[in-house]
């Protein structure tokens, strides 16, 4: 969608040495489904980069109606895509998974469908722990940040505490 970021992605991949691979629209066609495969626990991945606060994120495809369930907790905002990639990073870890995500700082107090996204998502323990960044930490984004510790492996033992 952005070639800066793009470019970025791929530079933060190397930097881990990963192999870049094909790069795309994450959430109108992920390309790192199975061959053949179509359900959630098809998709699987090792790492993810995405932008922050994508205005378009749902351009192409109707989340309403996605293939992978991955909006069951709610369809993020058109113009405000950090909780689309929040939900599909979440929904391709397997059930013992654990991951990480820096989003903006707004992610943990947006309200509209976000709020009852992220209701759900606290509800189901998922979230491990939120680490708050600073603005500027980031180039090119002189907002604040957060990285959202998501553990569904323990997401049960959460859910039975509370």
């Amino acid at each position: 969608m952005d070639n800066a970021t793009k470019a970025l992605a791929r530079m933060n991949m190397i930097l881990h040495d990963c192999r870049p691979r094909k790069s795309g629209r994450t959430t109108r066609s992920p390309r790192h489904i199975s061959r053949g495969r179509r359900s959630p626990q098809d998709l699987r991945f090792r790492r993810a980069n995405p932008p922050f606060s994508t205005k378009a994120w749902s351009n192409g495809f109707d989340p309403a109606n996605d293939l992978y369930g991955r909006f069951a907790f709610g369809i993020p905002p058109q113009k405000n895509g950090d909780y689309a990639f929040l939900l599909h990073i979440l929904t391709c870890l397997k059930s013992t998974g654990k991951g990480a995500v820096i989003l903006p700082h707004g992610v943990l107090f947006r309200g509209g469908a976000e709020s009852t996204i992220r209701r759900e998502i606290v509800r189901r323990g998922y979230i491990k722990g939120i680490i708050g960044l600073p603005a500027n930490l980031f180039y090119g984004t002189g907002i604040p940040a957060c990285i959202v510790v998501l553990d569904k492996e323990n997401a049960h033992a959460a859910r039975a505490s509370s």
